[in-house]
């Protein structure tokens, strides 16, 4: 079998090479690479697989420049390569990721428009066709996608057919990296431009632009952009209702799915048509995947107004831009007006109905996706008038964060409708209220049991595990947090390869530096990944290793917890001041709120139990109160916390003295008025109400 008959198999691009590579390129290569990779052959021809798919595996651990991994592969056997690919599970995904990364090793892709405009009209002038190919091919290896549109523009040309078509075979010369240009090029307002994109696409034959071509097969208006576009279809190998072929493939650019996704797939532009133009327009890698899913999703939403999976997939495509924009920003990365663009495109998040919601929220909770979840939560709970069962699905079986937004939105449906939360709301409010979840960590790992065993000593040890247990499902996740302390990978993965998910991670600006962990008992591995990790254990045994991680970014992690705890305690006090629902439950949660915690989340615990509080909780409020370092709006809520609790109930004399010597302190006068109004509402006796009146009094005149 040919080489590029394998790569073929892989649907990976042909791996051409110039006649001056071989073996004496080979032999420039650094030596740990060649080395890895001689011996990985050596010993799968002896027979010894697993050893040399361990070799392999290092190879890929070195993190080797894309370039030597392409001279390593040109040098090497084919019928080897074929028989290791071949063999299936891990050793298919090794080998997989050895041809990413031999084809990432051709020279990079510029957007020289000089050189493109110089390019594509030596191309478009010659009549030799040798000549041609021999330009197109350094069209393609040297710019690649940003050589479309100089083709493209020619599509509309309906008086020179000889133009065009050389222009088409041009494109599909470009091969995969002409398909996004192409498919956004079939919203022309130009017939012939529309239907020559549609033929180009067809000759291609890459099956992501197989749903968008049968949408236009049903949606154009002209019958010869639809006849072509109906056969491109079926040459992409798309057949059915394009509407649902649309709704998947936009789930699958969200879960960065490798049928949709690979690393070669990447560009640092997405393409619109202006009229008859094409445009790209910059985007950061993190939301790549994003804006091509929502494209998707309004696709179908144009042929299928009333398509729920439509709406609820642009809400979450929107959602997630907005988050990841944030965080890259947070991160140091200048992302420009683009988070201002991503907050204007809330809009549609806020306008696409609880329904749209309702369904976004149960993709959620099924993906484990909890990041996504937990914000669309937050958006239902502003928008929907009664319960819907995403928010008591996610709240049984989404997480802790998941469940705690959805606790809160449920707490504010019941409030704005009027009445009663349930018991298990008021249990995760209680919950989340209390939490005290310092340190985040995300477990990547397809041993379910060593995941677990790590959960539980992180747990121990109070930080919060999130486990995904695929590579491409835990890529997703740590995309869709706001922030993460540390990252656990472990070597067992079945979908892609862990050398894949932490170049992932490192190419993320947001995470680039986010303290990475390898999960092995194989020393050679840890080893091989150098400096790309920062350390390596083989269990739950070894989470120790984390402990200086998670003190240096102890700040970052309380400040998220808190921000769930405050909304939580705010809708605890929202359920008690409505009078309808019996949240006494939640009291020790509310008890944890006030103590020592930030004001955003004291000040509303405090006044949740200034309605259903008793004595028992008085101790507390009191140390608040006490507090000379606290915040005075943290005391004043104590001071009406305590008010509020003592118009029911009779509180101690030294209770009350605490309140009085706020009087007299030098406090100031927001808090004295709070511990006036405080002693007005308690049930005090006729002698002590006097002593206070009598040590309050003023004479204004002079």
């Amino acid at each position: 079998m040919s080489r590029s008959r394998f790569l073929g198999l892989l649907t990976l691009p042909v791996l051409t090479a110039a006649s001056s590579f071989g073996a004496a390129s080979f032999a420039a290569v650094p030596q740990d690479v060649s080395g890895d990779f001689t011996s990985a052959i050596e010993m799968w021809s002896q027979g010894r697989k697993q050893e040399s798919l361990d070799a392999m595996r290092r190879l890929l651990a070195s993190d080797p420049a894309p370039e030597d991994v392409y001279s390593v592969y040109l040098a090497a056997d084919t019928d080897v390569l074929t028989s290791f690919m071949a063999e299936g599970d891990e050793f298919t995904q090794v080998a997989k990721r050895f041809f990413e990364r031999a084809s990432l090793g051709r020279k990079a892709l510029q957007n020289d428009t000089d050189s493109i405009k110089g390019l594509v009209s030596q191309y478009m002038g010659s009549d030799d066709g040798v000549e041609r190919m021999r330009v197109l091919a350094q069209i393609q290896s040297a710019h690649g996608e940003y050589a479309a549109p100089r083709f493209i523009n020619l599509l509309a040309d309906d008086d020179d057919p000889d133009r065009v078509n050389r222009a088409l075979s041009g494109l599909v010369g470009l091969g995969g990296r002409a398909v996004m240009p192409l498919m956004a090029t079939l919203d022309s307002s130009d017939a012939t431009q529309r239907m020559n994109a549609a033929l180009a696409l067809g000759s291609i034959g890459d099956p992501r632009a197989g749903a968008t071509l049968l949408s236009l097969a049903q949606s154009d208006e002209v019958d010869i952009v639809r006849s072509a576009a109906g056969d491109a279809a079926g040459r992409c190998g798309a057949t059915g209702d394009p509407v649902a072929l649309l709704i998947q493939q936009g789930d699958d650019y969200h879960h960065r799915r490798a049928n949709v996704l690979r690393d070669y797939d990447y560009s640092d532009v997405i393409w619109a048509m202006d009229d008859r133009s094409l445009v790209s327009m910059p985007v950061p890698r993190a939301i790549y995947n994003n804006e091509i899913a929502k494209n998707a999703y309004y696709t179908a939403l144009g042929l299928d107004p009333n398509s729920l999976d439509a709406q609820a997939g642009i809400a979450r495509e929107s959602v997630d831009i907005q988050s990841k924009l944030a965080a890259l920003e947070s991160a140091g990365q200048d992302v420009g007006d683009l988070v201002e663009k991503a907050q204007s495109g809330m809009l549609a998040v806020m306008s696409a109905g609880p329904g749209a919601l309702d369904r976004a929220l149960g993709w959620s909770v099924a993906a484990g996706d909890t990041a996504t979840g937990a914000r669309i939560a937050q958006q239902l709970g502003n928008l929907a008038s009664s319960p819907v069962d995403s928010l008591s699905a996610a709240l049984v079986g989404g997480g802790a964060s998941m469940a705690g937004e959805s606790a809160v939105a449920l707490a504010h449906i019941a409030v704005r409708t009027q009445s009663a939360a349930s018991a298990e709301v008021v249990s995760a409010l209680g919950a989340a209220a209390g939490r005290r979840v310092v340190k985040v960590a995300i477990v990547i790992d397809g041993d379910a049991q060593r995941a677990a065993g790590l959960i539980s000593a992180l747990d121990a040890e109070g930080v919060l595990g999130q486990h995904a247990g695929a590579g491409i499902q835990g890529l997703v996740m740590l995309g869709q947090l706001a922030g993460v302390d540390a990252i656990l990978v472990g070597d067992d993965l079945t979908d892609i390869t862990t050398d894949d998910v932490i170049a992932q991670i490192r190419q993320n600006p947001a995470y680039e530096n986010t303290p990475t962990f390898l999960l092995t008992a194989n020393e050679d591995l840890s080893e091989a990944y150098g400096d790309r990790i920062q350390g390596s254990f083989a269990g739950a045994d070894g989470i120790d290793a984390l402990s200086s991680v998670f003190e240096a970014k102890l700040d970052d992690s309380r400040a998220r917890a808190d921000a769930l705890s405050g909304r939580a305690a705010g809708a605890l006090a929202a359920l008690a001041t409505s009078g309808r629902t019996d949240v006494s439950a939640a009291m020790s949660g509310l008890m944890n709120a006030i103590d020592g915690r930030r004001d955003d989340v004291a000040v509303p615990a405090m006044a949740a139990l200034g309605t259903i509080g008793n004595s028992g909780a008085v101790d507390g409020i009191l140390a608040v109160l006490g507090n000379g370092d606290a915040s005075d709006a943290a005391r004043v809520a104590a001071a009406d916390a305590l008010g509020s609790i003592g118009s029911k109930v009779a509180l101690s004399e030294t209770v009350q003295g605490a309140v009085r010597t706020i009087l007299g302190s030098d406090a100031s006068l927001d808090l004295k008025s709070a511990a006036a109004r405080s002693l007005g509402r308690m049930q005090l006796d006729a002698t002590d109400r006097a002593g206070v009146l009598n040590s309050v009094r003023v004479r204004v005149g002079q």
